[in-house]
């Protein structure tokens, strides 16, 4: 198991102890990140680049839009529909963890199950595509 997927697992199972103490506002970032950091240990995985390149180029264009672009990308190889639904999906999760992070807003029991939701989504679709090699025959998301 790669350092990322760690980092994402653990990020997924803080979100149920969250949950059950009732501290909703993090549940979202931790949601958003078990999505991204696990994003980012298959870009490494199926990429031609390496992970120094993906890295350095991830600094330069903002690393969140760059992983999320080149992943994309991968999966566009497989299926072109799906590409366009995963990025339009995640990058609708990306706001919503920025909102959650950034703004004078509350977070609700409701948006963390909402958070929960899209994050089960996106580790299901991410994992889905790495057991079977495509991504023909997901349409979920």
């Amino acid at each position: 198991m790669s350092i990322l997927e760690k980092k994402s697992n653990e990020n997924y199972l803080a979100i149920t102890t969250l949950m059950n103490n009732r501290i909703y506002t993090p549940v979202v970032h931790c949601a958003y990140y078990s999505s991204f950091q696990l994003m980012m240990h298959y870009t490494y995985r199926y990429s031609k680049k390496t992970e120094e390149r993906i890295e350095r180029e991830a600094n330069n264009q903002g690393s969140h839009n760059y992983y999320l672009s080149l992943y994309t990308e991968e999966i566009k190889k497989m299926n072109s529909r799906n590409a366009i639904q995963f990025y339009k999906y995640f990058s609708n999760f990306k706001r919503k963890r920025t909102e959650a992070d950034y703004q004078n807003i509350e977070i609700s029991e409701r948006d963390s199950i909402r958070a929960k939701d899209c994050a089960d989504k996106i580790r299901k679709f991410l994992k889905l595509i790495d057991d079977e090699g495509t991504s023909e025959n997901i349409y979920y998301l």
